[in-house]
């Protein structure tokens, strides 16, 4: 079942991609960094709470790795868009 529900996820995000293209992208881009200033809010409060230790500490824990994964997907996003916009100044530029 994890297998069908992935592989249509992959293959939605293709469409997506191929046909809504920029919006799409711009799309991502926003729901990235809401979702690392949601993380970072979080955070934020759940420190100023009066927690346990334990919990506060596997809190912080799993909102890190969480962060450490949105800004890694921002990452690869920006580096796409970035070689995108380098190949089509290419494309345009004649050699």
């Amino acid at each position: 079942m994890l297998s069908f529900v992935l592989d249509g996820a992959h293959w939605l995000d293709a469409w997506l991609k191929e046909h809504l293209g920029r919006i799409y992208n711009v799309i991502l881009g926003l729901g990235l960094g809401l979702g690392i200033s949601a993380a970072v809010n979080s955070l934020t409060k759940e420190l100023g709470a009066g927690v346990s230790v334990w919990k506060l500490a596997g809190l912080i824990g799993f909102q890190a790795v969480l962060l450490l994964n949105q800004l890694a997907q921002l990452r690869e996003f920006r580096e796409t868009v970035r070689a995108r916009r380098a190949a089509r100044r290419a494309e345009r530029s004649p050699d």
